[in-house]
């Protein structure tokens, strides 16, 4: 992500680009660096493939990015992640790839140990516990504290969905309100996964309130055809709702129209 000042001198935070131009000018110039940014999807939304291909490398400063993992055991993510690190090195992608000493994963799926001979071994932190939200905002805290006091980290949070699974949607609430105080203290910039599909409005709407930023992402019928779109409907600058439509061809290349 390119990062440059907000064009009011006052402002305490950096603007930060999406990596997808279109997707910024909707945003209103891109996602201010402390926000909590909800993602709304449909099931099967492939979001770590998408933002691994879009949001390029934070060079201007040092950054972290802390996955918390409630969807897949860290050896198939890890396997997954270096897949794409390697496609991007191969083809040689213009856009650096984020370093995986720069990755701190928190293991929610299983309390299984790693295979031998995975990297990033000591960067993952296994729950024993995942549906203790307590014990989940403690281990988040711990993580925190173990970064650089001087660095800045990107939360990705896979997802409020699974997390509901073993917990009622009001303390999932809780939790979320909990965690953005959290995330502001640091100043970070959060990503909330949340499959719409799967939970009643009156919830969405107590989520959505208490996030900055809202995108959706989903997909249409057109005729035959079914069609990618993402769509901003919450941003704290005036914003665009006009969908971004967009393909994944095999190769993993995204393209928008």
């Amino acid at each position: 992500m390119d990062i440059s000042s907000v064009s009011n001198p006052m402002a305490r935070y950096d603007l930060i680009s999406t990596g997808i131009p279109k997707l910024d000018e909707r945003l209103g110039g891109g996602i201010l660096s402390n926000s909590i940014v909800l993602i709304l999807h449909q099931i099967n939304f492939r979001y770590w493939e998408f933002m691994n291909l879009n949001m390029p490398f934070l060079g201007k400063r040092e950054f972290y990015v802390v996955i918390v993992d409630y969807v897949r055991p860290v050896d198939d993510f890890l396997y997954m992640a270096t897949t794409f690190w390697r496609k991007g090195e191969e083809t040689q992608n213009s856009k650096e790839l984020i370093s995986f000493d720069r990755i701190r994963i928190i293991d929610c799926f299983s309390s299984q140990p790693l295979s031998e001979g995975l990297s990033l071994r000591d960067k993952v932190y296994p729950l024993d516990e995942p549906f203790d939200t307590n014990r989940l905002l403690s281990l988040m805290r711990s993580v925190r504290e173990d970064l650089p006091s001087s660095s800045w980290a990107i939360w990705i949070f896979e997802t409020l969905t699974d997390l509901s699974m073993g917990i009622p949607e009001e303390e999932v609430a809780r939790f979320y309100r909990r965690a953005i105080r959290f995330h502001k203290q640091y100043g970070d910039l959060a990503f909330y996964m949340l499959n719409m599909d799967a939970h009643e409005t009156k919830f969405r709407a107590i989520l959505s309130q208490l996030s900055d930023v809202i995108i959706h992402f989903k997909v249409e019928e057109t005729g035959e055809k079914l069609r990618n779109y993402m769509q901003v409907i919450k941003a704290p600058f005036p914003f665009d709702t006009t969908k971004l439509y967009y393909d994944i061809e095999s190769n993993g290349n995204i393209i928008y129209y």
